[in-house]
């Protein structure tokens, strides 16, 4: 038999040979797109380059990063920010709060009226909880004098799905210091498993439980109208010179947000971006005021009303848990992100953990709050455990660098 020509191998074989002929990658092309380019045209060229540059933007998961880089850093183009606030200046208390002089003063500074020592609301602090046990004793030690009942909600799961320890749970002796009777502690056991990446699903059950309890406390008569509610996740720290003005005064715009700084990994690292609005204040009036979330409900804002401290733990292990484990881990768009060496050096310089653009509405801010943020340089404006028991949390401080992986 005469052997017979193979267009596409460009070889002679016969007919028992065809199906073993060289592989090609033009095998796997349309004709019509071959014969496109034999024609040798320099603009069907171009065209081509063009649609292969296309296809490279589109599937490679490395240029995807360049995709949403270039999403931030036109942001101020393409997007709008927020609307207007009507920023609220904190003042000092201007003497001691035990007088009733000083409090009017001190009320009559933000052009509200004073309370009566008889009519002091009682103040609820409802908790998002993960993992973060420091912080969490911070945040309680902070607030000791002036809330009632800490509400605290954690799950056995986190939010993209993945298996759990209840941290506050099994770690309960650590918070002794509060009465057993102000603590209301509740397990979220029904969260979603194998949830795609970037999903809020678990998130959301988890503040609707919050809200749950919140109810709970209303039907026992535990809170009433008038009274208090701080609905913040617990890295949003409001600081106890905020709290006691809240409990001081009255006539304040409700629900009113709380405007704290932003630092990353420690105290060492406040960033440069006017702070963090969600954390508010609401007042219990009927059940409606009992939902919990983290969404804008006014237009007040409280300046200088505490902290954010975000990816504050003590070891590394536990920044990787957080990355991989809350509802934004679509961030971790490179496994590269996670290795221990690269991450120490990122905790180490204070940069952003997902190696992102901030989120900056003009590109003055965009320059501003871009690369390494400055250090601090003074640690007086800090949480009140920070100040009594600086060695516990060292790495709070100028310690970080140096944190276990």
């Amino acid at each position: 038999m005469a052997p017979r020509y193979d267009v596409e191998s460009g070889q002679y074989a016969d007919s028992r040979g065809l199906s073993e002929k060289p592989f090609s990658i033009l095998s796997y092309v349309p004709k019509r797109f071959i014969k496109f380019f034999r024609k040798g045209s320099p603009t069907r060229w171009i065209i081509g380059l063009i649609i292969i540059f296309l296809l490279c933007w589109i599937f490679s998961p490395t240029i995807s990063l360049w995709k949403r880089d270039l999403g931030y850093i036109f942001r101020p183009i393409w997007d709008t920010p927020e609307k207007p606030w009507n920023h609220i200046t904190q003042y000092a208390i201007p003497g001691d709060i035990r007088e009733e002089s000083v409090r009017r003063k001190w009320c009559d500074l933000h052009k509200w009226d004073v309370r009566s020592q008889r009519e002091l609301p009682k103040v609820v602090d409802a908790i998002l909880f993960s993992s973060e046990l420091d912080l969490l004793e911070i945040r309680m030690r902070e607030y000791e004098p002036y809330v009632s009942t800490f509400i605290i909600v954690e799950s056995n799961m986190t939010f993209s799905g993945a298996p759990k320890p209840t941290y506050f749970k099994d770690n309960r002796h650590r918070f002794d210091f509060i009465p057993e009777e102000k603590i209301v502690h509740h397990v979220v056991t029904n969260f979603e498993t194998n949830l795609p990446v970037g999903s809020f699903d678990n998130e959301i059950k988890q503040r609707i439980a919050i809200g749950d309890e919140l109810r709970n406390l209303a039907r026992q008569s535990k809170i009433g109208y008038g009274d208090l509610i701080i609905e913040s996740d617990v890295d949003e720290i409001i600081s106890r010179q905020t709290l006691s003005l809240l409990t001081t005064c009255k006539s304040y715009p409700l629900p009113l947000h709380l405007n704290v700084d932003n630092y990353r990994y420690s105290f060492e690292f406040p960033l440069n971006d006017g702070g963090y609005y969600r954390p508010k204040v609401v007042q219990f009036t009927d059940a409606n005021s009992l939902d919990y979330n983290h969404q804008r409900k006014s237009n007040d804002l409280l300046g200088g009303s505490g902290w954010h401290c975000s990816f504050c733990f003590s070891s590394l292990s536990e920044i990787k848990m957080k990355m991989m484990g809350y509802s934004h881990n679509d961030r971790v768009r490179n496994k590269a992100l996670l290795e221990t060496k690269r991450l120490r050096q990122t905790v180490c310089e204070g940069r952003d953990p997902f190696d992102m653009y901030p989120e900056a509405f003009t590109f003055k801010d965009l320059i501003a709050q871009s690369g390494k943020p400055r250090k601090a340089n003074s640690f007086n404006h800090i949480p009140i455990a920070l100040k009594e028991n600086p060695d516990k949390y060292d790495y709070l401080l100028d310690g970080g660098c140096f944190r276990p992986e």
